[in-house]
């Protein structure tokens, strides 16, 4: 995938998210001399992306069409974790603010990364106001709903068996 293409499928992925950390997840495909250069190149294409009406720019932020928020605490710390996520070069399927009104589900994204034929599906939960009742309550009503695996198998277009459901602490785990 050529460069610019890269920055677009990082922006596509955070779906919101500032320069600097556009060009950290960079900084791990291809070669850059050091962080400032991507992020250099990053926001020029950034910009760019912002000129040809593919993104919409906020204060010291760019997210995809669509993005109503202010890339306030919650959302960065959810940039961060997948931006984290993105760093570990697994091929990477994000939805991020995945609902699921017929169950009352909403979570903060659920992700796929795959290599080669083996393949982890998780539900990513930011804990920021929430308290440990209610992500307790979420986890257990994921895992007690019996057409969470058919939904998520349908969300990525592969067949999911099983899903796991954790926070941004258990990210750190991961790395």
């Amino acid at each position: 995938m050529e460069i610019n293409g890269l920055v677009k499928g990082i922006i596509e992925g955070l779906r919101v998210a500032d320069a600097k950390t556009v060009a950290e997840v960079l900084l791990t495909k291809k070669d850059f001399s050091n962080l400032q250069s991507a992020r250099v190149y990053a926001q020029r294409q950034l910009n760019l992306m912002v000129d040809l009406g593919q993104l919409i720019r906020g204060d010291g932020w760019y997210a995809v069409k669509g993005y109503r928020g202010e890339f306030q605490d919650h959302d960065r710390l959810l940039t961060k974790a997948l931006a984290e996520i993105l760093k570990l070069n697994y091929e990477c399927q994000i939805s991020r603010e995945a609902c699921w009104d017929s169950v009352g589900l909403r979570s903060d994204a659920v992700v796929l990364l795959k290599r080669g034929n083996d393949g982890l599906c998780f539900i990513l939960e930011v804990v920021h106001n929430e308290t440990p009742v209610y992500l307790l309550m979420k986890k257990h009503a994921w895992l007690a709903w019996s057409g969470a695996n058919e939904a998520l198998s349908k969300l990525f277009g592969y067949k999911i068996p099983h899903f796991s459901v954790i926070t941004q602490e258990e990210i750190c785990l991961i790395q």
